[in-house]
């Protein structure tokens, strides 16, 4: 198997080792000395360091005896120095973040690339062990610039659907896998991930707050060059989130949002069905909608509900564009039973287009998301797509998930392409940030099983890892001859921070 490479089990082993050993010199610092020392005057001043260490294997679908290498395993690494100012009125926010790989791939590709390493091998100067030391936020926030009015202006994280937190803890417990990301996010689970240059304003009332943002991402998910600003995007938008009574036995949320995406880079791909050429992006893009999501008790557990839809309105390279995404999701959690058992399931659709050659595209285009949270092989994105799912999560023990997923997966029209990507990663060039294969006549794209793990050792010590099995249909086996995909990952992540 591809992670058994000699180079990268040793690594990896040197990786374990390390954090074994500042793992207990954390768990060491955080013991009370035998004698308390005396009290000093507290700092506005909070610093935090965060190391992810992670190996990934593939095994991409066969492409033949003329295609490239499917299988191969790397490393990579992300190191983040975060330090946070806190006063009455203001907050003051300054991260760096150093990335860097080994053994990327240097011949997965062919017919386009096969999984995320091929991605930083293109993206990271066609080099196999890239590395870069970047910023990645520097911004002030002012509180209560009036009762109930903050603002943000900088180098800021942002995730749509995360603006105004419920309170409720089965509330996020939903809308952070399911809600959070789905329209713009920082790509978080790339290793360079992205950031956001602009501004935000939140108001906030007892029963709703409404947030506002103008922001600009900067380049990052795959590219090498990371925290560069792309001044040809724009997003500009905002939503309105109702609050919860946290005491309610029946604690619903509702969202309303519109966001407006412009994209105007130098960038040559354009990723459609029409087979046209462009010198440049040129996309305009209104996108409204809403979402719900709700808990309430039901026999010996919790019932809990999700629904999101978007409509799309714009300019598609001088195309009419109309797009429409819809997700409804139903679960059940037995709360006194042993692992508490979560049951969930649900359907996805993203519109595609059915005609290549009118003057109408109708193609959903999800703009800047961390696709991974809705889409976990990242073999396909939320694009031209029917995805129906069921999902089963266990907790053996407080420190220790389990999760299941089984995916059918087709495409909503045959006309258009088998799309994945997460959106623009690099300001320039001839990388989009999605990408289509042929449909190849077919819309049946293939089906998934993933297996999630995650336990955390102790606080800010945590190992993951990831196993998913990908069987591919007529839309796969029309590109290659092999029909099955593998992905996994174990990543470990140690966190210290000063405010704990």
């Amino acid at each position: 198997m591809p992670w058994e490479r000699s180079i990268l089990l040793r690594v990896a082993s040197v990786s374990l080792l390390l954090s074994i050993v500042v793992g207990a010199g954390v768990a060491r610092a955080g013991q009370a000395p035998a004698s308390a020392p005396a009290a000093q005057p507290a700092s506005p001043w909070q610093a935090s360091v965060v190391n992810t260490t992670r190996v990934e294997s593939w095994r991409f679908f066969d492409p033949g005896p003329t295609g490239g290498d499917p299988d191969y395993g790397f490393l990579a690494n992300r190191l983040r120095l975060e330090a946070r100012g806190r006063w009455s009125k203001a907050d003051v926010t300054v991260a760096l973040q150093h990335v860097g790989f080994l053994d990327l791939p240097e011949r997965a590709v062919g017919p386009g690339p096969f999984g995320t390493g091929a991605l930083y091998y293109a993206q990271g100067g066609r080099r196999t062990d890239p590395q870069q030391l970047y910023l990645r936020y520097a911004n002030v926030g002012l509180r209560n610039l009036v009762p109930g009015v903050d603002l943000h202006v900088g180098r800021m994280a942002y995730a749509s659907g995360a603006e105004a937190p419920s309170g409720v803890p089965k509330l996020e417990e939903v809308k952070g896998p399911r809600l959070i990301s789905r329209l713009v996010g920082e790509f978080e689970w790339s290793i360079y991930q992205r950031g956001y240059d602009g501004v935000r304003l939140d108001v906030t009332q007892p029963g709703w707050q409404a947030t506002g943002v103008a922001l600009m991402p900067t380049q990052g998910g795959f590219a090498r060059v990371a925290g560069s600003t792309m001044t040809d995007v724009v997003v500009a938008g905002g939503s309105v989130s109702t609050r919860p009574d946290r005491s309610s036995t029946h604690p619903t949320q509702v969202q309303a949002f519109g966001l407006y995406y412009a994209d105007h880079r130098p960038v040559s791909q354009r990723p459609d069905n029409t087979g046209r050429t462009a010198a440049r992006v040129d996309v305009n893009i209104t996108t409204i909608g809403g979402a719900l999501v709700g808990a309430y008790p039901a026999g010996t557990g919790e019932v809990d509900l999700f629904g999101w839809t978007a409509l799309q309105r714009g300019d598609w390279y001088a195309q009419d564009h109309q797009a429409l995404a819809v997700a409804t999701e139903l679960g059940y959690q037995w709360t006194l039973a042993p692992w508490r058992p979560w049951v969930r399931a649900g359907y996805f659709h993203a519109s595609g287009d059915g005609d290549p050659v009118d003057e109408r595209h109708e193609t959903f285009f999800p703009l800047l998301p961390t696709i991974r949270k809705f889409a976990m092989t990242t073999i396909y994105g939320t694009m031209n797509l029917h995805d129906t799912f069921v999902q089963v999560l266990v907790r053996p023990r407080a420190s220790l998930g389990l999760r299941l997923d089984i995916h059918r997966l087709d495409l909503a029209t045959a006309a258009d392409l088998w799309y994945a990507g997460s959106g623009a990663t690099l300001r320039s060039g001839n990388t989009f940030g999605y990408a289509g294969r042929s449909a190849n006549g077919s819309v049946r794209l293939g089906s998934s099983v993933e297996l999630s793990a995650n336990y955390a050792i102790r606080p800010g010590w945590s190992i993951n890892g990831f196993l998913s099995r990908f069987w591919g249909g007529p839309v796969v086996t029309g590109t290659f001859p092999g029909d099955r995909a593998w992905f996994a990952y174990v990543e470990n992540t140690l966190s210290f921070d000063t405010g704990r």
